[in-house]
């Protein structure tokens, strides 16, 4: 019985798939459906340049050659033209090199902008345009994260490997120096005391012919004794002094001489009034003392080569 019935079905399962298979296809007629039907329709002729507008100026100049003008009038001033030219009536240019425009046109957006922007000058529309070529928009906005610094580079496989590297050299560095190393400080440059009269040649110090031969006075370094104020005040009253001691010398040779003394006491005002308002730490702490020192002791040679100069004139 089994058997009769699976027999059964495949016969009717074969019978079914030859009816779909033999089954003709379905072809619409056309009295059901509604054809389709192609219509041209012929477009409307249109100039292709529309001819421009006459000018106001030629139509004021119509209006008013309607009305006759008098005998005086009419030997005063030429006949107007009663209307344009045919050769100006189809320009598209005026005689200035502008478009021809409607007049109703409130704002003609091809007129030149010269008289804002001369030339040489940079337009600021075309530096938007050149900003936004070379800088686009991102279109995709983005939001770092706190996982952001834990992603592997976006860049090359030499980044890639770069980022890896700094990362053991930080875990070698951790283990070796432990969690904070100790921050790298820069040291003072020794004192060393510098004395012109055991340099071989003085001369190379500083000579008469470059106007720096106090440079080379046989005197000590010393530094600054304070840089608040203290320095500057000892050069001042030195420099006094000298004046004094040597006021009947030669006014222009004491201002020759006194040139340098000068400008090594503004070069140390200026390092004691940054000290005294808050300069940079890192400055405060290495550059402004040996600035301070430097002008100190080029200021205390200075005076020594002017006395020097002038102890032949008391």
């Amino acid at each position: 019985m089994s058997r009769i019935i699976a027999a059964a079905t495949a016969a009717a399962i074969v019978l079914l798939m030859g009816k779909f298979l033999l089954r003709a296809p379905y072809v619409a007629s056309a009295v059901e459906g509604q054809e389709m039907r192609v219509r041209y329709i012929e477009r409307e002729s249109v100039p292709r340049f529309a001819a421009p507008a006459v000018p106001p100026i030629a139509v004021r100049q119509q209006e008013t050659s309607t009305v006759a003008p008098t005998d005086d009038a009419r030997e005063s001033r030429p006949q107007a033209p009663a209307e344009v030219p045919a050769p100006l009536a189809g320009r598209l240019y005026t005689r200035t090199g502008q478009a021809r425009v409607p007049s109703e046109v409130a704002i003609d957006p091809m007129a030149s902008t010269a008289a804002v922007n001369p030339p040489g000058l940079p337009n600021e529309r075309e530096l938007e345009r050149a900003r936004k070529l070379l800088y686009p928009p991102n279109p995709i906005e983005v939001e770092e994260t706190r996982f952001s610094k834990d992603w592997t580079s976006d860049g090359t496989l030499g980044d890639v490997a770069a980022q890896k590297m700094g990362q053991g050299m930080k875990a070698i560095a951790k283990r070796i120096f432990g969690e904070e190393p100790a921050p790298a400080e820069a040291r003072p440059p020794p004192e060393v005391r510098f004395n012109p009269r055991l340099h071989e040649q003085a001369a190379d110090l500083g000579r008469e012919e470059t106007g720096d031969a106090y440079k080379a006075a046989p005197i000590a370094f010393q530094k600054a004794p304070d840089l608040n104020g203290e320095a500057s005040r000892r050069i001042r009253q030195q420099r006094d002094a000298l004046l004094k001691r040597h006021a009947a010398c030669d006014r222009q040779q004491v201002q020759r001489l006194m040139a340098p003394v000068r400008a090594h006491l503004a070069e140390l005002e200026s390092v004691e009034l940054a000290m005294a308002h808050g300069a940079d730490p890192v400055m405060a702490e290495h550059m402004l003392p040996r600035r301070g020192d430097s002008a100190y002791d080029l200021a205390r040679r200075a005076l020594w080569y002017a006395d020097s100069r002038l102890a032949g004139c008391r």
